[in-house]
């Protein structure tokens, strides 16, 4: 590749510590390998934001100019610009990110994002090869739920549209409650084929319906054969606010596997097996700070029970013998196509838990929706890089989303939806374009009539966000 850059880099810090020669091809390859694993820069493309920059030019084209931004931005960094201090790998990969979400290719950044860390995952040794997959979502869980929506009419807004005009609503969250109710048992069967296990996990990407869940398969498990749980609160164990510095528009990221003491949360997991007691923290989300702490011991016979964002993340449970841990990875699995479906274009997963999320922190935490929409993107960073590279770890899988998931939640969030034209001139890149991409899937929705709350049992997971449920499961 012919850089029109002044490039001055002559070497890097590869993934091996080793210093090699600076190729600047290598950038380009792996920026168009990820463009091609999202279908090509095509579905990031948007008039009046970046499409008289990369519209009219071929996904090669569009990778070899952004590297050259890249290479640009390394460049303006003095320190490597010497053979002493070459750029590390991971800060020319981190390069490459910024630069893509910069100019708004936010599905070929996530590709990217995602792939970079898995594969550091693996070369730490923390991500054994076979453990490792080339996407990041549960592919086996995403066919199994597409096929289920094409049989039911309701894999593509245009069959959800005609579901909702035609009556349909109930037959449709009768028959995806029973199926989500069908993959619980499965898993509480997965968990009973483990006599040691000491560890219980229920995890999973933000507002996919862990609380909720983690107590239904619980219920189910103690109804069946004699194990009672000790619950360990993994929230309780994040920083203090203070520790989390607010970024330029006064956000703080609270989405990583880092924002948790992960190591005190080892030791305390760890003791509580060993019998001993413990001190857990007691944190308050309404000061942002830990107030005390409180007594916990596990019983002899005991199942210690974590419901945690990022349960997967080895580190948490390193130590502990793998035959003593069972994983639980909820997932919204629902691929949607836009209109008819043969436009090939899906609706991200993350935008039925953005929405979800929405409704939850409004309803009860006070929370205006847009502050949802603009922190969104810390929680993007935190499945890409210490979530979802970590999948084929999980022992069983259970699909969070629901096909009538769409149409419902248009409903309760109605006009508080934050719209483009409601953002100031202060709002993110990526807050703007999850609203415009948010907007247009609801606004191809036909609008329920009539409040769909009567059709909705009580102990439904989507009443986290709601509201409604029936189960105690108090909200932080």
């Amino acid at each position: 590749m012919k850089l029109h850059t002044n490039n001055r880099i002559l070497l890097i810090d590869d993934k091996y510590g080793n210093r090699v020669p600076f190729q600047a091809d290598k950038i380009a390859r792996a920026i168009g390998k990820a463009a091609n694993q999202v279908g090509g820069f095509q579905w990031d493309i948007i008039e009046g934001v970046n499409a008289s920059i990369f519209g009219n030019r071929s996904d090669d084209e569009n990778s070899e100019l952004l590297t050259q931004m890249v290479v640009a931005t390394l460049n303006a960094q003095p320190m490597y610009l010497t053979p002493n201090v070459p750029p590390p790998l991971a800060e020319i990969q981190r390069t490459v990110i910024e630069t893509l979400r910069y100019w708004g290719l936010r599905n070929v950044a996530d590709e990217y994002q995602y792939w970079s860390a898995a594969r550091s995952w693996v070369r730490k040794g923390v991500l054994k090869e076979e453990e490792f997959t080339e996407h990041p979502f549960p592919v086996e869980l995403v066919d199994e739920a597409t096929d289920w929506n094409k049989e039911h009419g309701c894999d593509s807004i245009q069959g959800i549209n005609e579901i909702v005009r035609s009556g349909g609503m109930k037959e449709l969250i009768d028959a995806s409650i029973a199926r989500y109710e069908e993959q619980l048992v499965q898993a509480a069967e997965g968990f009973r084929k483990m006599p040691n296990c000491r560890v219980f996990i229920v995890t999973g990407p933000s507002s996919c319906g862990k609380t909720t869940t983690t107590h239904k398969l619980t219920e189910r498990i103690k109804a069946r054969e004699d194990r009672d749980f000790c619950v360990f609160s993994a929230d309780n164990y994040f920083y203090g606010i203070d520790l989390h510095p607010a970024d330029m528009f006064g956000d703080r990221d609270f989405e990583r596997a880092r924002a948790f003491e992960i190591p005190l949360m080892r030791q305390h997991i760890i003791e509580l097996l060993e019998g001993k007691a413990i001190e857990m923290p007691i944190y308050s989300f309404k000061t942002g700070k830990r107030t005390g702490t409180q007594p916990l011991k596990m019983e002899k016979d005991q199942v210690l029970l974590i419901d945690c964002l990022h349960g997967l993340y080895p580190y948490l449970t390193r130590g502990i013998p793998e035959d003593q841990k069972y994983k639980v990875f909820l997932f919204n699995a629902n691929q949607i196509g836009e209109g008819d479906g043969a436009f090939g274009r899906g609706i991200p997963f993350t935008t039925v838990n953005m929405i979800r999320r929405m409704l939850r922190d409004w309803k009860h935490r006070s929370k205006d929706p847009r502050g949802t929409l603009e922190h969104w993107h810390y929680v993007r960073d935190g499945e890409l890089s210490d979530m979802l590279p970590f999948l084929r770890t999980a022992h069983a899988f259970i699909n969070g989303g629901l096909a009538f998931d769409l149409p419902v939640l248009k409903y309760f969030i109605g006009e508080n939806f934050p719209s483009p034209e409601t953002l100031g001139t202060t709002t993110s890149l990526d807050a703007v374009l999850r609203s415009r991409e948010t907007q247009r899937v609801l606004s191809s929705l036909v609008t329920l009539v009539d409040s769909p709350d009567h059709l909705i049992p009580k102990d439904c997971h989507i009443r986290e966000f709601i509201g409604g449920l029936s189960l105690d499961i108090p909200h932080q």
